[in-house]
């Protein structure tokens, strides 16, 4: 006799299951009883189930505060090494609480374009020894202290990255990367990818708290075997305009370029003192009728020591700083208020002044003193000190 489709064992465990699965559970086939929420434990899938979703931790970016600029700024230059000393920091501090200081400039880029603070930067050329926490940390102290916080970035010259981008390298007549007197690498400033460079720089480190933005070096080169430099000038210039056109063309767009993507991030610019007075370009292709609309702040570096003899019949300027900060900077302000205004004029001036000895001249208080007066004199109130190692002459700003 054949079996039927359905046997009767087949019928009566289909009836156990189904009786089972209606208490919640189920049966396994080796005569274990298993609820079915324990595949949830095992973190296997169960169709038809419901789970929640652990809440996904988003980690808190925190917003850096920023610091007014002063409307007038009294600052002291201070390298990426003194940035990182807490020795340097302590000298500081009592600096800050016992004059009028109220700015600081601090290296992001020197001209050897290594980049010493973790800035949020993916780039060969950040080797850190100070990191991003450190840097908001530090940024943090002096903005407590009512202290504005400037960048500082050295543009073209640069080592670091021209070597990591040897096609962006100012290039000889052979087309090898071209060196000056100092053995120093120069970025090409009609490349689109070191203006991209610069700018993310910028961002970036203002990401971190600094409030402002100096661009520096910001001109082609001045020194070295310039017979065989190779010239290289944006792709928008008439091909019939002068060398110095094209030079000043280059540099104008991009200083341009990075009014526009700063946006209303504070821009200043650092330029060679006798473009004050100079109407060429002094071959460099800095001309200060094509910075003055772009950015917020001009620093002409007015050191006496970089005057030549008998600069504007000043015999040796180097010993005449009143006359020698007076005269550029009151020439430098008569250009200026043709395009912007006598006012806003004296607002955009922010020179950096001498606060170091050279070529056998000692600057004490009283010929740093005697640089801010004739500031003064002109009606402008905004200074920067430059010393190289961050030494400043006591008794020059006190309270």
């Amino acid at each position: 006799m054949r079996d039927s489709a359905f046997p009767i064992k087949t019928i009566i465990g289909l009836i156990v299951g189904l009786f089972l699965l209606f208490l919640g559970i189920t049966y396994t086939g080796t005569g274990s009883l298993k609820p079915i929420r324990e595949h949830i434990l095992d973190n296997t899938e169960v169709k038809g189930m419901v789970t929640e979703e652990p809440t996904p931790v988003i980690e808190e970016v925190p917003v850096m505060q920023h610091v007014k600029t002063p409307e007038n700024v009294r600052g002291v230059y201070v390298s990426a090494y003194s940035f990182m000393s807490d020795s340097f920091r302590t000298r500081l501090d009592t600096m800050i609480d016992n004059t009028t200081v109220n700015s600081i400039v601090v290296d992001i880029k020197d001209a050897p374009g290594t980049i010493m603070f973790d800035i949020g930067l993916d780039t060969p050329c950040v080797k850190a020894s100070l990191s991003k926490a450190g840097v908001e940390s530090n940024i943090k102290h002096y903005h407590e202290k009512g202290i504005y916080v400037i960048a500082r970035i050295a543009v073209f010259r640069d080592e670091c990255y021209v070597k990591n981008n040897l096609e962006l390298a100012v290039q000889d007549k052979v087309g090898n990367p071209w060196r000056d007197n100092g053995g120093h690498y120069w970025l090409a400033p009609h490349e689109q990818q070191t203006r991209e460079y610069i700018r993310d720089i910028a961002k970036a480190v203002f990401d971190r708290g600094f409030d402002e933005i100096q661009l520096d070096y910001i001109r082609y080169p001045s020194d070295g075997n310039m017979a065989n430099l190779k010239y290289e000038y944006t792709d928008t210039i008439a091909a019939s305009s002068t060398l110095m056109e094209k030079r000043r063309a280059t540099i104008h767009e991009f200083v341009g370029y990075m009014r526009s993507e700063l946006k209303d991030i504070p821009l200043s610019t650092d330029i060679f003192g006798m473009v004050l007075t100079n109407t060429d370009d002094l071959t460099i292709g800095q001309h200060l009728d094509d910075f003055v609309p772009q950015v917020d702040f001009i620093s002409p570096m007015i050191y006496p020591s970089h005057f030549p003899k008998q600069w504007n019949g000043i015999a040796d300027p180097n010993k005449s700083p009143y006359q020698t900060i007076y005269d550029s900077t009151a020439q430098g302000l008569a250009r200026m208020n043709i395009a912007v205004g006598s006012s806003t004029a004296k607002q955009m001036m922010r020179p950096w002044l001498q606060d170091f000895s050279l070529y056998g001249v000692v600057y004490n208080a009283p010929e740093v003193k005697a640089q801010i007066k004739a500031l003064a004199d002109l009606g402008v109130q905004s200074y920067i000190l430059w010393n190289a190692s961050n030494r400043y002459t006591p008794g020059v700003m006190n309270k």
